[in-house]
């Protein structure tokens, strides 16, 4: 009996002993694994490839079965490299764009949109780094993401006519702009990694512009016909942004790979300014009527 006691005992102990072993040599045939075997391409499931931008920057996964020559994989890279610092620079953009509603008195949900877009620059621009990375193997700084100080005009009309003219420019017809732009690409790619990354951020410039309509609206009651007459001489002269790129990517040959050429943007930035033109329309219409409300 006692025999038996000792034998289921000793059978015990050695089973915790070997489960323990084995926990304990899990990091160890992970590490193995990971020296033999190449790594998996990071997944572009919603915002979660932002943390790509802090890893290793060695290995070239993006593209690797396209086919893309060096000289234009280079290219392509310099381009996202170019969209991820745009990304950065309007994260500066909007953080002071934050604080200029708090100092507007404007509602607490503008001044929140405002903290949110800034986040979303943030994800957005580790994004494009990391697909920038994800072709030429290097990750370069983005650089300082400087807004520089500056005042609002002294007079509150005058503020409100300079941040609703902003807006209009900078949110409602860039992001609107870029959010089209980035849907149709996404439907244009051969990659599903820049296609996810697209389709993200599609939603979040397309967001972007909607809530910029929430801040032209309360600039135009808060401030009336002058922000109205500031607002209606921006729009006259909304022209595009020029892009430095091949001349490939300029005739639509990087649409594949999520750049953009120049017939797309044009025809995407005549859009947008009309249907600017038409909303601020509306809004004017309401508030002569004493019915301006934010769309």
């Amino acid at each position: 009996m006692r025999l038996a006691v000792f034998e289921a005992t000793l059978t015990a102990v050695l089973g915790v002993l070997a489960a323990l072993l084995a926990v304990a040599a899990r990091p160890v045939r992970a590490r193995l694994r990971a020296q033999k075997e190449p790594a998996a391409p990071p997944s572009f499931a919603g915002w979660s490839a932002a943390a790509l931008s802090e890893g290793p920057t060695s290995r070239r996964w993006l593209l690797g079965d396209d086919g893309v020559d060096d000289a234009t994989r280079a290219g392509l890279a310099t381009a996202w490299q170019e969209t991820a610092r745009a990304a950065h620079r309007a994260l500066a953009a909007s953080t002071r764009r934050a604080l200029d509603l708090v100092t507007l008195s404007a509602p607490p949900e503008l001044v929140a949109s405002a903290h949110e877009h800034a986040l979303d620059d943030l994800r957005r621009a580790k994004v494009c780094f990391a697909l920038a990375r994800g072709l030429d193997g290097r990750g370069p700084s983005p650089g300082a993401a400087v807004a520089p100080p500056r005042a609002l005009p002294g007079p509150r009309v005058a503020a409100l006519a300079g941040l609703a003219t902003e807006v209009v420019v900078d949110v409602a017809l860039a992001r609107g702009v870029s959010a089209c732009v980035s849907a149709k690409l996404a439907r244009r790619t051969t990659d599903r990694f820049i296609r996810r990354a697209l389709e993200e951020i599609a939603m979040a410039e397309e967001r972007h512009a909607r809530h910029a309509w929430d801040v032209i609206a309360w600039c135009l009651a808060e401030g009336g016909a002058p922000v109205e007459h500031a607002l209606r001489a921006r729009i006259g002269r909304l022209v595009p942004i020029a892009r430095d790129v091949p001349q490939e990517a300029i005739d639509g040959g990087w649409e594949r790979w999520g750049i953009a050429g120049a017939a797309l943007e044009r025809q995407e930035h005549a859009r947008a300014a009309d249907a600017i033109a038409r909303k601020l329309a509306e809004l004017a219409e309401k508030g002569r009527g004493g019915e301006l409300v934010a769309a």
